[in-house]
């Protein structure tokens, strides 16, 4: 969301003040549109930020079971969903005073209070972009331990902040005095830079945030395919860290909407809102979902073993015998070849840190990976027979 361009726009008011747009008669008022996309923008942007809301959750519950800690790329992304979430209130307060509607079918008076209040929604929905990317950079920063890629990814990371900084800054001081910024009628006096040079600039700091997330999506791949790994496990791994491409082609998608805000009618711009809050929800998303791979993964597994333990025989006897028997628990661990870093660029907590043993200290460095066996046994006494009673008689061991 960025701010609405005040213009000069048609007005059902029979008088409007001086310097305004001229009156128009009830039959051509009759004869232009009056609907509302209001309600379908709080629809739209309420689910998207409530789905984002349950894959952050999970992503913070997988952190919590697994590293027991937040790392930065945590704070950032939670930081960027209360923005998001405050920005989908502004919205629905706007939509309260009569934002989604058609420009004439909004009092004259009532629309430098609507372009107000919007420009908190805008300022927050930029916070929220940019911090999102911010995370997602962050993770990735944490598991490379190639120099060249820690300072193109702190590039990436400085360079999205100022230019969508610069986004939300231009969008207070274009105009002085600053309520000129919200004059619909010209009868403020004071100068604005012109329009197109704030279309221009938008448009160039989404295609660069866009091109910085499919940069980034490419980057764990580089990180991913030497390690110890069948190939299927590091396609997988490696697609589930590239989903930041979709973030990529919201924030292309949002820019070519960008154009709308010269329009003389409001309701022309309320499409924006939809890719402006899809490009933060659709990041949050991306990067919470190699956590839950991990977790589907587990209850995957678990099921899974669930089911060849008890679903080979029905006899309640036998179930409750195997039950009864000892377990051991076997680790594996294969270790990546690649040289280790210290704990302070370690991958605790990280998307990867998934391949580490429990419980082994990250200062080891390194990606593990483990596989865990379960070794099923029964006891025998010193004589070897039998000590659950299932054969006929004494065995020999």
């Amino acid at each position: 969301m960025y701010t609405l361009i005040a213009r000069q726009a048609p007005s059902s008011a029979a008088s409007p003040p001086p310097g305004g747009p001229p009156p128009i008669t009830p039959e051509q008022l009759a004869a232009l549109p009056h609907d509302s996309l209001g309600p379908e923008l709080n629809a739209v942007i309420w689910s998207l930020t409530a789905v984002s809301a349950i894959f952050l959750a999970l992503r913070l519950y997988c952190r919590a079971v697994r590293a027991r800690v937040l790392w930065w790329d945590d704070w950032f992304l939670v930081a960027a969903w209360m923005a998001i979430f405050g920005a989908c209130i502004v919205v629905s307060v706007t939509v309260t005073m009569g934002f989604g509607k058609h420009s004439w079918d909004i009092p004259l008076q009532d629309l430098p209070g609507i372009f107000k209040v919007y420009s908190v929604a805008g300022t927050l929905s930029i916070c929220a972009s940019v911090w999102s990317k911010t995370s997602f950079a962050l993770t990735i920063l944490k598991l490379a331990d190639v120099g060249w890629m820690r300072k193109l990814i702190w590039v990436i990371i400085i360079t999205m902040n100022v230019f969508m900084g610069v986004t939300a800054l231009i969008n207070y001081i274009r105009c002085w005095p600053l309520d000129k910024l919200w004059d619909f009628t010209g009868a403020v006096e004071g100068t604005c830079w012109p329009m197109q040079v704030v279309i221009d600039y938008d448009i160039f700091s989404a295609v660069y945030s866009g091109a910085m997330d499919i940069l980034l999506a490419m980057l764990p791949w580089k990180l991913i395919w030497h390690l110890q790994m069948r190939r299927n496990e590091k396609i997988g791994v490696a697609v589930a860290m590239s989903l930041g491409i979709f973030a990529g082609v919201t924030s292309f998608v949002k820019a070519s909407y960008m154009p709308r805000l010269q329009s003389t009618d409001v309701y022309d711009a309320v499409s924006l809102n939809y890719w402006s809050n899809a490009e933060s929800t659709v990041t949050i998303i991306a990067a919470s979902i190699p956590l839950l791979r991990v977790l589907l993964k587990d209850v995957t597994k678990t099921i899974f073993t669930k089911q060849q333990y008890y679903g080979a025989s029905g006899n309640t006897d036998k179930i409750s015998s195997r039950l009864e028997r000892e377990t051991n628990h076997v680790t594996v661990t294969a270790r990546s070849m690649h040289r280790t870093r210290p704990a302070s660029q370690g991958t605790e907590g990280s998307e990867l840190d998934i391949l580490r043993k429990e419980g082994s200290p990250s200062k080891s460095g390194g990606i593990l990976q483990t596989s865990n066996f379960v070794v099923e046994y029964e006891p025998r006494d010193w004589k070897g027979e039998r000590s659950d009673g299932d054969g006929d008689g004494p065995q020999s061991a």
